[in-house]
């Protein structure tokens, strides 16, 4: 008798690779955002590459999640769960190359410090998400995660309502509308890891 593959055996599905490989992307996105500012000569063409390329690897991620995800013998939650995170990950991912194309083109000299230290937080967010994935048969250590993604979330809306008071201030009406449509790009990436969270703690309130 072949031997099943241990994922077949175990509650480790391939499913759960490809959905920290959209935390990654996730993370990658905003760290090119981060750099798009710094970028000139030939590196410009390079950054919105580099940005359409990570747009489309949340995609093909998401489809190689869901493929998995049907194949899976057993799956540490149920699949609706594990289909909601991945594609609220993806969603995030997808407007955080949103804003980083308006950063790009926006020609700004420096990103206002709120903007920086959300894009900070928001890379933190990344990574706790892809720990996460790995915690889902702990629920307590998952726990502690999602309060730590909890703060983080909190800690962006006060720093996206901070940047947002602060546009008023000394701009010009070019540069005004530029960091608002800016903000308003990472704002739907909040909101879309907002929904993530939310959805783990359905997680969490389900399997306890």
């Amino acid at each position: 008798m072949t031997p099943r593959p241990a994922w077949l055996v175990t509650r480790d599905s391939p499913a759960l690779g490809h959905l920290t490989d959209l935390c990654d992307t996730l993370g990658r996105a905003v760290r090119a955002v981060a750099q798009a500012v710094a970028a000139d000569g030939s590196e410009r063409d390079r950054v919105e590459r580099d940005l359409s390329a990570l747009d489309a690897a949340a995609t093909a991620a998401l489809m190689a999640f869901l493929t998995a995800l049907r194949s899976a013998y057993v799956t540490p939650v149920p699949r609706p769960d594990l289909y909601r995170l991945a594609d609220g990950v993806k969603t995030a991912a997808h407007r955080v190359v949103g804003a980083g194309v308006l950063v790009h083109r926006a020609d700004l000299d420096a990103l206002p410090r709120n903007a920086v230290e959300l894009l900070e937080t928001l890379g933190r967010q990344a990574e706790l998400l892809a720990h996460g994935t790995r915690q889902l048969r702990d629920l307590d250590a998952l726990e502690d995660t999602w309060m730590q993604l909890e703060r983080g979330i909190r800690r962006m809306e006060r720093l996206m309502v901070d940047w947002l008071a602060a546009l008023g201030t000394d701009l010009l009406q070019r540069d005004y509308n530029r960091q608002r449509e800016i903000a308003s790009a990472l704002r739907d990436a909040v909101l879309a890891l907002d929904r993530v969270n939310t959805d783990l703690g359905v997680v969490l309130v389900r399997e306890s």
